[in-house]
């Protein structure tokens, strides 16, 4: 499934772990950063929307405390019943 064009630069960071930024490179590939608090750092390019679908999902459904610049994401949400499974159920929730 193809990700919004409204989402082009994401950035999730957990707080005591790592940050990843996901940039689009074309209309489904993606370059990912990864940072983490140890100082280790990982970039991969050409990564295909259902990765980025894959990894943002795991993230949300984590559950542990995350920061990131893609609208209002709360992952408290009472509204929300976690695992959310797909992408179709999350892209809504992160994407005005």
């Amino acid at each position: 499934m193809y990700i919004s064009n409204e989402l082009s630069n994401v950035s999730i960071q957990w707080t005591v772990i790592c940050c990843h930024e996901y940039k689009r490179l074309s209309r489904t590939k993606w370059r990912i950063d990864f940072h983490y608090k140890c100082g280790a750092e990982m970039t991969l390019e050409d990564v295909s929307d259902d990765m980025i679908q894959c990894l943002i999902l795991g993230a949300y459904n984590s559950k542990k405390e995350m920061k990131t610049n893609i609208g209002k994401v709360s992952i408290s949400s009472s509204s929300v019943v976690l695992p959310i499974d797909d992408w179709k159920t999350l892209q809504p929730l992160i994407v005005s």
